[in-house]
């Protein structure tokens, strides 16, 4: 959406009907049954708001350009701006409700057997595919399961994306999947019942039950099996893309089962949803008549869409907060709402491969990021609090992130959550909210010379560029860039590390990732299910699924090719650090003792830096819609489904906000 945008609220949506949310801590999810009625026409209706105003029918968000979708296949996709929109489109067996807890989707039920290595989910009988103009085209049984599993677990079909879940927890996947590698070719003729041939660990006695038989006890398999990995897929469908077509199927080729289906998809611009008629939970949850998706490259342009009623919410930047803060009599300063963390950890992925421009490889850089002592300044030294400013002015250190896996992703049978165990491995002290701890009684001096000493000796010059890109035209972000840019300056010295930033045109990943561009990019990550492998794997060394690996870092690269002489320790690094994953991987009977073992591993691998942390999201809002209740895992893919929330036509306080707040958190603690 460009700057010369200009059209109305009320021309941009066309037509109005009854949705709503649910209201806080009233309804946060957890299907139950009924038939398909349609939203437009009965269904699930919002209840009162909770500030007494009138629920919203239609919704409009905005997300930056950057974060466009890029495939509409929820089971070849990993990235998040994938799944925020597909979740909408798609079910799976489960989803979760507002305090992240695993709620029924197209499983009415499920149990497992008393040391949790056999899972069994019970199914609806109601949930049927449609086509994206809401045609029924099918009826959805167990086998769609088995189809789905089985193109997940063939790399011929899904080349190896999102096959870590059932690999590392199924009986017999890892072996289909290695099976499917050895056919090459041939295994595009491969089908779920060859799966079942081979002994994976899944069955169906019945057209509405699935026996899921893990390689161990896994007592959070119901977390994995919430997943995409384990999502359905129509075998008549495929059949009639072929594999290719099916992989790479456009909005208004795929088949749904969700609650949405796309009234209008137009790349760049805008995304709009009306409800999927045929959807099975229709009477038990209430939906948008429409939800509108604007892509905004210029992000500066939201306040003032906000501020006419184009927009229902605004995630407030530093000069946006500044802006009203300081103005007593500004209309917004009592509807300033500070907004639960998302469920990323967001990291500054390093490129142990990068290449320049003509394609050559950029042998300063990559000798530098080689080498530890230069990647430790950066997890030691680098002050970012003004670039946390950015996001949340007002609690900048809210922001703070000191580790890889994100808090709340799982606890120990002690209650203690996970990430403190890896603080204590690191001799971490606690947050105080005024200085970041990495940083605390830190001096880099040492390490900064022993870095340069080191690399001056395999012909590295100084300083050091590290390239850092964002989108061509994106105001907001070419601010947030200088800040950073800045935050190096400040805390290197403009002799040691330069912070150069790059523009790409549309997509960052065609245009720059993929060519090895960057120096590094801050991307986050969200747990696909409740336990660290789901963090800690994506960066090993030699795994077929390790997607930071393969697709980011370019550590395999690195590895598979041959290191130089100058590689050697990263490796040396990253092989341990497999090795630690591995073993504690291989732990299912204490769980105590796995999460130990991958506290180790976490500790080990900040140590040294492989990569390094660089923020939460924790923003405030001018908005219209309730945030706490919303679905709030911090796993899956539910987050972003627009069920169930509430909405008001007034805008929310900050009081109200801390309010619901307190509320939230004393049921958490219930």
């Amino acid at each position: 959406m460009n700057a010369n945008f200009e059209i109305s609220r009320r021309s941009f949506l066309k037509g109005a009907g009854a949705v709503g949310a649910a209201g806080l801590l009233a309804a946060c999810g957890g299907g139950s049954s009924s038939t398909g009625s349609t939203a437009t026409s009965g269904g699930a209706s919002a209840p009162a708001a909770s500030n007494g105003g009138k629920p919203l029918t239609e919704y409009i968000w905005y997300e930056s350009g950057n974060r466009e979708l890029e495939s509409w296949n929820v089971l070849y996709s990993q990235n998040a701006s994938d799944f925020n929109v597909i979740t909408n489109l798609w079910d799976g067996l489960l989803s979760a409700d507002c305090y992240g807890k695993p709620v029924a989707a197209i499983a009415s039920s499920w149990e497992h057997n008393e040391d949790a290595s056999v899972w069994t989910f019970h199914l609806r009988d109601d949930v049927d595919w449609c086509d994206v103009n809401g045609t029924v085209t099918g009826h959805i049984t167990s086998k769609d399961f088995l189809v789905g599993l089985e193109w997940v677990l063939n790399q011929y079909k899904n080349e190896a994306n999102n096959t870590s879940m059932p690999t590392q927890t199924l009986l017999g996947a890892q072996e289909y999947y290695d099976y499917t590698v050895e056919q090459g070719d041939a295994a595009a003729n491969l089908t779920y019942q060859d799966m079942l041939d081979h002994g994976v660990g899944v069955e169906a006695p019945d057209d509405y039950t699935l026996v899921f038989t893990c390689t161990a006890p896994c007592p959070y398999f119901d977390t994995v099996a919430g997943y995409a990995s384990f999502y359905p897929a129509s075998e008549e469908l495929i059949n009639t893309l072929g594999i290719d077509g099916f992989r790479a199927a456009t909005y208004a080729e795929m088949w749904y089962c969700g609650p949405y289906l796309i009234e209008e998809y137009i790349n760049q611009n805008t995304k709009s949803y009306i409800p999927n008629p045929n959807w099975y939970g229709a009477d038990d949850h209430s939906r948008f008549e429409r939800m509108t998706i604007l892509i905004l490259v210029d992000t500066t342009m939201a306040y003032q869409l906000y501020q006419n009623r184009e927009l229902d919410e605004f995630t407030l930047g530093e000069s946006t907060l500044t802006t009203i803060t300081s103005d007593p009599s500004n209309e917004y300063n009592n509807q300033l709402c500070e907004k639960r963390p998302n469920k990323y950890s967001y990291q500054m992925h390093f490129n142990y491969q990068k290449f320049d421009d003509d394609g050559n490889p950029d042998d300063n850089w990559n000798k530098a990021i080689a080498n530890t002592a230069f990647r430790q300044c950066f997890y030691r030294g680098l002050n970012l609090t003004p670039w946390l400013a950015r996001t949340n002015m007002i609690n900048p250190l809210k922001c703070e992130n000191d580790f890889y896996t994100m808090p709340g992703v799982c606890y120990n049978s002690d209650g203690k959550e996970y990430t403190e165990l890896v603080r204590e491995k690191m001799g971490l002290g606690a947050f105080d909210g005024e200085t970041m701890v990495r940083l605390r009684d830190q001096d880099i001096s040492a390490l900064k010379a022993q870095a340069m000493e080191e690399l001056s000796a395999v012909g590295v010059t100084f300083p050091v560029h590290a390239l850092y890109f964002i989108q061509s035209g994106a105001s907001a972000a070419l601010d947030n860039a200088t800040v950073l840019q800045q935050c190096f300056s400040d805390s290197f010295g403009d002799d040691f590390i330069v912070l150069d930033i790059g523009e790409f045109v549309s997509s960052q990943t065609q245009e720059v990732v993929n060519a090895h561009r960057h120096s590094f990019v801050v991307n986050g990550w969200g747990a696909d299910f409740g336990d660290p492998i789901n963090f800690l794997g994506q960066e090993t060394l030699t795994d077929a699924n390790a997607y930071y690996s393969h697709n980011y870092s370019f550590i395999s690269n690195v590895y598979e090719e041959g290191p130089a002489d100058w590689q050697a320790d990263l490796i040396s690094i990253y092989q341990k650090y497999e090795e630690m994953v591995h073993t504690a991987s291989d732990i299912v009977d204490d769980i105590n003792a796995r999460y130990d073992a991958f506290a180790e591993a976490e500790a080990y691998f900040l140590e040294n830096v492989l990569t390094c942390p660089a923020n939460y999201e924790v923003s405030w809002t001018l908005t219209h819609a309730n945030d706490y209740s919303k679905i709030n895992a911090m796993y899956g893919i539910c987050n972003y489904k627009y069920v169930d929330w509430e909405t008001s036509e007034d805008a929310y306080t900050t009081e109200q906000y801390e309010e619901f707040a307190a509320a939230y958190e004393a049921a958490m603690q219930a």
